[in-house]
């Protein structure tokens, strides 16, 4: 055994790889890279509320070919910065399943952990996201619904797991329980709608349900 860590760290010495976050020319390209892809990201939803089903379906081609980009650069090792971090967790919060939205958690942390503060706000995004999607309540209230989906239909607030505490809503999303329903009502200005959570019955999410934050 020791004689095959010995050619093995001796085919390393001689090898000419060099790793991204070494590599500052590559690194740098992905980093770029990263950013533009995010741009992109953002450019495609510029008039959402205007899309037709088939351009809405064009959009989420784009977004698996965005993540699995991403998901390459990520595996090459080429994120460094607080930026490199918030970008890919944006272009994976417009995922199809919970991992996505999991993962989008992960990195938005790591992008605070570095000095990204504003990236609070996406891992709140995230949390919900990824609870809803997994039939769990939500603990922030980033997400509403509106069954029908019609400019007729209200929105309301899907429901929030009770046992979270608004001190740390507030540090995360800006916004304690009350906060967020004044934004539902906004949100349904112009309609004679009940200001309330949605009745679609979601699993209670007690604290231990996201691993690393609750």
């Amino acid at each position: 055994m020791s004689l095959g860590v010995a050619s093995a760290a001796k085919a390393q010495s001689s090898s000419t790889y060099v790793p991204c976050l070494k590599d500052i020319s590559r690194q740098e390209s992905r980093s770029k890279e990263l950013a533009a892809i995010v741009q992109r990201d953002q450019d495609d939803r510029v008039n959402w509320s205007s899309m037709t089903p088939r351009e809405w379906a064009e959009v989420l081609k784009r977004d698996e070919d965005r993540r699995r980009r991403v998901g390459e650069i990520f595996g090459e090792g080429c994120f460094k910065t607080a930026e490199d971090y918030g970008a890919a967790a944006l272009v994976y919060q417009h995922g199809e399943v919970p991992d996505h939205f999991f993962q989008t958690f992960i990195w938005a942390k790591r992008a605070v952990e570095l000095g990204d503060a504003t990236q609070n706000s996406l891992i709140a995004k995230a949390i919900d996201r990824y609870l809803i999607n997994k039939g769990q309540k939500q603990l922030f209230g980033t997400q509403v619904d509106r069954p029908g989906a019609t400019e007729a239909t209200c929105w309301c607030l899907a429901q929030t797991e009770p046992t979270f505490s608004d001190r740390i809503r507030k540090v995360y999303s800006a916004k304690i329980r009350s906060e967020v329903f004044a934004w539902l009502k906004e949100l349904n200005q112009g309609k004679t709608c009940p200001n309330s959570e949605c009745s679609k019955p979601l699993k209670p999410s007690p604290k231990g349900t996201v691993p690393g934050f609750w």
